[in-house]
Parts: C-alpha cells; structure tokens; sequence
C-alpha cells in the first residue's frame, strides 16, 4: 500500500529584512502563502536580520516543488545560511495512525544521520545531536550478554535520548495529535544553494520513515551499527571508529 506522505519545512535564515517581511515578499514574488516568521536566537550570520521562518504543511510533492522555488528566491534576494543555519523537516503520514506505530528503534537506527551530518559539516553541532555518538558514549566498555539485552539497552537509551529535542531525529512529537517526526541534520553554510542534497535528504528521511512502519524491511543499517558498536560476548569486537 502507498503511504501518502506531508512535510513541512524550518529555514534559519540571516535576511536583508525582518522575517516579517521576508515572508510578506516570499508571498508577494512566489504567491507562498502560510508560512510564518520565528524568532531563533541561536542564528548568527552577518546579514541585517536573523531568524526562522516556518513553513505550512503541505503534500510532500508540493512540498519538493516549493522548497526549490524558495531556495531561488533566497539566492536571488541576498539571504545568508552559515554554519548556525539549520533546515529542519517535519514530516508525517497522513493517516496519523502511521505515524503513532512507528518503531522508535528502527527510526533512528536506520537513518543514516552520520552521512547527512557530515555532509552538512554538523558533526558535533550542539543542536543536531547524534544518536550513535551518544550511544557509544554510553555504552563505553559495555559487554552484552546477549544480543538481545544489548538491543534492549540500546533502545531504552533511544527513548531517553529522544527527550532531547535537539536530537537529530526529533521524536518528541510523535505523542501529538498531529504527530510528526522533526529531521535536523540538514543545513550549514551556503545549504540554499545546494538544493540537490537537500532534497535528496529529504528522500532519504522519507524512505526512513517508512523502513520503521510496523514490518517494513530495509533495516540492514541499523543491524551495521548495532554489530560494530556495541559488543556482544563471544560474538564481535566494539568497533574501532564510529561509522562516520
């Protein structure tokens, strides 16, 4: 069965313009109406003004479609990203039911937030925080028993890490009545003029999403990072690198 998907987008921004008004000139230029600007601290870039401006939901086709259309519109009116710009995507089945049976485990394991970190150039950003470095970290020189108490730890740590909002997958809105699951390793410096890798890792958080629905399949990454991370007795070596 196809899943029909929404998304909805976060672009920290430094603008020529309050972000009142660059949104009121977003719509004016490109008739995007609904999105609206936020106040965001933690951006610092050398433009006038620095914020956020948030996006409404929209169909996840709709929503490739206008992310472009804005990604141009900011090359063309002087908006800066630098390495405190993050972009941030929201997304969600649109039978929110979906969204509610989602295997935690699975969601996070199997996203590869190492690759989409480092290619942003986040690594160690304080506000995408990795899971795998984290849980690593935790571990130390653990030795499981078995395998199956190293992937209850690993879970149970999921879940608690998960309560930090700036994970890089941010699940605390799954609990909702409009559940999503907030995406934020993507960003970095110049990350609006690099729509390709954008949206491919908009592809790629879609495609996540799915392989953690109830038996979905294509988890093989998460089953990598379990064996070379964590040590199992009698049954592998904890890994000498994070698998950045």
């Amino acid at each position: 069965m196809k899943h029909l998907m929404d998304v909805g987008f976060e672009f920290e921004v430094g603008s020529p313009w309050t972000m009142k008004t660059t949104v009121r000139k977003i719509r004016e230029d490109l008739g995007i109406s609904g999105l609206t600007p936020q106040v965001d601290v933690t951006v610092e870039t050398n433009a006038k003004y620095n914020g956020e401006i948030s996006t409404p939901v929209w169909p996840l086709a709709k929503g490739m479609s206008n992310l472009r259309r804005i990604f141009k519109w900011f090359e063309k009116n002087g908006i800066v990203t630098n390495d405190s710009c993050g972009f941030h995507v929201n997304l969600s089945f649109r039978r929110k039911e979906l969204n509610w049976m989602l295997d935690i485990d699975r969601l996070v394991l199997s996203f590869n937030e190492e690759k989409w970190l480092k290619l942003c150039k986040r690594v160690n950003n304080s506000y995408t925080g990795c899971y795998i470095d984290s849980l690593i970290c935790e571990a130390g020189k653990k030795v499981f028993k078995t395998e199956a108490i190293r992937d209850q730890w690993v879970a149970d740590k999921i879940i608690e890490l998960g309560e930090d909002r700036f994970s890089s997958v941010n699940i605390e809105h799954l609990e909702e009545d409009s559940p999503y699951v907030e995406y934020r390793v993507l960003g970095g410096t110049g990350y609006h003029l690099r729509y390709g890798t954008m949206i491919n890792g908009v592809i790629d958080m879609a495609a996540n999403m799915k392989r953690a629905l109830p038996n979905a399949r294509g988890t093989a990454l998460r089953g990598l990072k379990l064996k070379e991370c964590f040590k199992v007795k009698g049954v592998n070596d904890m890994a000498s690198i994070v698998p950045h």
